[in-house]
């Protein structure tokens, strides 16, 4: 083959005759035994096979089939994501998905020098990929530090064709009027500190500049009308009551709910075990996760998918739901799921006597959060015992 030509799927009839009648046979069945395995309804199924003919008429036998031209299928009302699954890990696909941080930074550092995005790529693939000293970063922080430093960048970068060339006063003339100040310069600060660490700066500009200090949300707890407005929400939507339960009385994160699983759940033993913290289940969590399984197998019975909560989208997958879908869930709550699971560990601390220890060994906290938490408390008994 002299050319890999993109293919263009619209207008191509699923009635077409497949070039290669031996891949499509094998395609189908392929899709059939993920269909079962995955608990995918005939109708799924169906239109996954027409999703394979479709790309079986335009690709000659032992021609490689891109993920980009897969993803064309969207057109033509075939869910690409399940054919995509059909054809991970086959030697006749090619995954050509551009990284979704690469687009990002693609679209806006283009405008920078050659040696300033040089620099920056180092920064940024220490962030995310990290070093034998340096643990890798979450993509949010990483796109969080770069939104950061964007308007520093957008604001200098014209005047240097290095980052060697960035002076103290640069920085310090730039931070002075800055509203974020704290956060820009802690972004700043990891950034030519990678860079000196490496070897590609003579000297860290950001020694010795003070950006302040990060603002430090004080935790707060409920009132009586919020808690009886999320009561109510909660007996409405089993989906609702179970990240209720795991928020406001297991001060469970929302990233581990989205994310826990099936295992992690023994409702004979009365035993949650997510990450490996093995809790011990009370009545309402019990009863709520019981109802929620039930509502579960009713709604999708054939799903297969290893996470307790799923959608409609996530039933005939293995994906954990999405952040769309759990800010979703609970727009109508008064708090969201932060809150609530605030409102449980100061509980916990104002039982405890605000002892930051048995914070961190109860809810795995680090030291900096347990204090915050019980700074809070003492702060909010001393304001009640001052009042006559």
């Amino acid at each position: 083959m002299l050319f890999d030509m993109p293919r263009e799927l619209r207008g191509v009839s699923s009635k077409a005759p497949p070039l290669d009648p031996e891949l499509f046979a094998s395609l189908s069945a392929r899709a059939a035994r993920i269909a079962e395995l995955r608990g995918w309804p005939p109708r799924t199924l169906g239109s996954v096979r027409r999703g394979i003919r479709i790309l079986c008429a335009v690709h000659q036998p032992g021609e490689r089939i891109r993920a980009s031209t897969i993803s064309q299928l969207t057109h033509t009302a075939v869910p690409a994501n399940h054919v995509l699954e059909v054809f991970e890990e086959l030697n006749i696909f090619s995954d050509d998905r551009p990284d979704s941080l690469d687009v990002w930074c693609e679209e806006h550092l283009s405008f920078l020098a050659s040696d300033v995005r040089a620099e920056l790529d180092v920064w940024i693939a220490i962030l995310r990929h990290g070093t034998t000293r340096r643990r890798p970063r979450a993509r949010a922080t990483v796109i969080t530090n770069l939104r950061s430093i964007l308007p520093f960048l957008t604001e200098y970068a014209g005047r240097y064709t290095t980052l060697r060339q960035v002076t103290r006063d640069d920085i310090t003339g730039w931070l002075a009027d800055r509203p974020h100040r704290a956060y820009e310069a802690s972004a700043l600060r990891s950034l030519f500190g990678t860079l000196k660490a490496e070897r590609l700066v003579f000297a860290n500009p950001m020694r010795g500049v003070k950006g302040g200090k990060l603002a430090i949300k004080i935790p707060a707890s409920l009132t009586a009308d919020e808690m009886k407005s999320v009561a109510h929400a909660a007996s409405q939507d089993p989906a609702v009551r179970v990240v209720v339960a795991l928020s406001s009385i297991h001060a469970l994160p929302a990233r581990h709910i989205r994310e826990m699983l099936l295992e992690q759940v023994d409702l004979p033993g009365r035993r949650l075990d997510p990450e490996g913290l093995n809790r011990p289940l009370d009545d309402y969590t019990t009863e709520a996760i019981g109802d929620y399984l039930a509502y579960r197998h009713h709604r999708w019975p054939n799903s297969t998918n290893p996470h307790l909560l799923v959608s409609r989208n996530t039933a005939t997958t293995t994906m954990a739901v999405g952040t769309f879908w759990m800010d979703r869930l609970v727009k109508d709550l008064p708090v969201g799921v932060d809150r609530l699971r605030q409102d449980r560990i100061l509980e916990e601390a104002l039982a405890s006597g605000a002892d930051p220890l048995h914070l961190a060994h109860v809810f795995s906290l680090g030291a900096k959060t347990s204090l915050r938490y019980t700074t809070a408390v003492a702060v909010s008994v001393a304001e009640h015992e001052s009042v006559p």
